[in-house]
C-alpha cells in the first residue's frame, strides 16, 4: 500500500519555488499537498465523487516504477542524440546538454519517434491508467492519438491554463493524466493545481467557453500570485515519484513550477487525454493524420535559447524538412 502523503511540505529546502520566474507563496494557506486517492481504486462511484469534489485524483504508485523508468530511458536516449543530454553524466540523471543537434535535426520525425515509442505508450495506455478513466467515464475509453511527452530544461516552466479550450471540438467528457517519467520534486518543475478552481463561475462564464485556436487563446497568466488573487484557493502539488499518476478535469486550472534543479537535471513527464471510444473525438488530436494546431508546426517544447518567435510555445515552426525555423529564416 502506498504511503500516505504529508499535509504540508518541509521548509528546509534552500531553493525558492517560482513559476515562470515569479515567486510562489508557500505559506500554508496558499500552498498545500495533493491528497492521494488510492483508497478509492476499488470504488468507481467513490472515484467519480472525488473527482467532482476535488477536480483531480492523485495516485501514489499506480504504475510499476520499472514501466515508467523504461519509458524514461527510451525517451532520454532520443534526446541525447540531439545533444539535449550532457553525455559527461549518466543518462538517467538527465543533465541538460548544449542541444547542438537541434537546429539541424528533423524535428517532425524526432517528435513522432518520441510520441510513438513502445515503452512510452506502455505508460500512457497502461491498463491501470485506462481502468481509472473507464471508472470515471463509465465505459470503454481510448487515449488521444496525440500524446504530450515533455522535456523541461532547467529554467523552464509553464503558464497557467485549463485544458478545456484546447480540446473541445469533440466530446466534452475528457480527462487529463499527468505522469512523471522519473522523480519530479517541486523544485524540478512539478505540476501544480489550483484547489477548487473547477468550481470557478468566472472561468466557466468566459475562458472555458473559448476555442484556443479559433480565439487565439494564451495563458491565463504567468504569475501564480495573480492567478490566486483572481481565482482564490491554494496551489497544490507534491514531490512525485516514478509510478505516480495525477488525473484532472478539463476545467481544473493548473500549470507547473519552474525547474530549478541545482544539478542541471531536466524534468521528463507526460500529458495524455482520455475519452469514451463511442463519443466524437477532436480532430486536432485524434485520427491517422490529426491536425494539431495546423500549419507546418511540430511539438517541441521550450528552447528559450533558440531565436525562435514562439520559443515559449510548445509548437515550433519548421521547414519542409522538419528543421527548426529561426526568426531570420522566417523573414526571408
Amino acid at each position: 500500500m502506498a504511503a500516505k502523503s504529508p499535509t504540508t511540505f518541509p521548509t528546509d529546502h534552500a531553493v525558492e519555488l517560482t513559476a515562470n520566474g515569479y515567486p510562489v507563496d508557500t505559506s500554508p494557506d496558499r500552498f498545500g499537498v495533493l491528497e492521494p486517492a488510492n483508497d478509492l481504486l476499488a470504488d468507481d462511484d467513490g472515484l467519480r465523487a472525488a473527482m467532482d469534489d476535488r477536480g483531480y485524483l492523485f495516485f501514489r504508485g499506480l504504475l510499476h516504477p520499472d514501466t515508467v523508468l523504461e519509458a524514461r530511458s527510451e525517451i532520454l536516449l532520443k534526446y541525447a542524440i540531439l545533444g539535449e543530454i550532457d553525455d559527461r553524466y549518466p543518462l538517467d540523471e538527465a543533465v541538460a546538454g548544449d542541444g547542438a543537434g537541434v537546429e539541424t535535426a528533423n524535428l517532425r520525425a524526432f517528435s513522432e519517434s518520441v510520441r510513438s515509442g513502445p515503452a512510452y505508450l506502455a505508460v500512457t495506455d497502461a491498463p491501470e491508467v485506462l481502468a481509472v478513466h473507464e471508472a470515471l467515464l463509465e465505459g470503454p475509453v481510448r487515449s488521444f492519438d496525440m500524446r504530450w511527452p515533455r522535456f523541461v530544461r532547467p529554467g523552464e516552466g509553464c503558464g497557467f491554463h485549463c485544458d478545456g479550450p484546447y480540446m473541445n471540438r469533440g466530446t466534452e467528457r475528457i480527462f487529463s493524466s499527468w505522469i512523471p517519467l522519473g522523480r519530479v520534486d517541486r523544485h524540478e518543475g512539478a505540476l501544480i493545481i489550483l484547489e477548487d478552481s473547477h468550481r470557478s463561475e468566472k472561468l466557466h462564464a468566459g475562458y472555458l467557453r473559448a476555442d484556443a485556436d479559433r480565439d487565439g487563446l494564451t495563458w491565463l497568466d504567468d504569475d501564480p500570485r495573480v492567478v490566486q488573487q483572481e481565482y482564490g484557493a491554494r496551489w497544490l502539488t507534491i514531490d512525485f515519484e516514478p509510478g505516480d499518476v495525477l488525473c484532472f478535469r478539463m476545467d481544473t486550472l493548473h500549470g507547473a513550477l519552474d525547474n530549478r534543479s541545482e544539478t542541471g537535471r531536466c524534468r521528463l513527464s507526460s500529458d495524455s487525454r482520455y475519452q469514451r471510444v463511442d463519443e466524437p473525438a477532436d480532430p486536432r488530436w485524434s485520427g491517422e493524420h490529426f491536425e494539431g494546431h495546423g500549419g507546418r508546426r511540430v511539438f517541441y517544447p521550450g528552447l528559450g535559447r533558440w531565436n525562435n518567435d514562439d520559443f515559449q510555445d510548445e509548437w515550433k515552426d519548421v521547414d519542409e524538412r522538419g528543421r527548426l525555423l529561426l526568426r531570420e529564416e522566417k523573414k526571408v
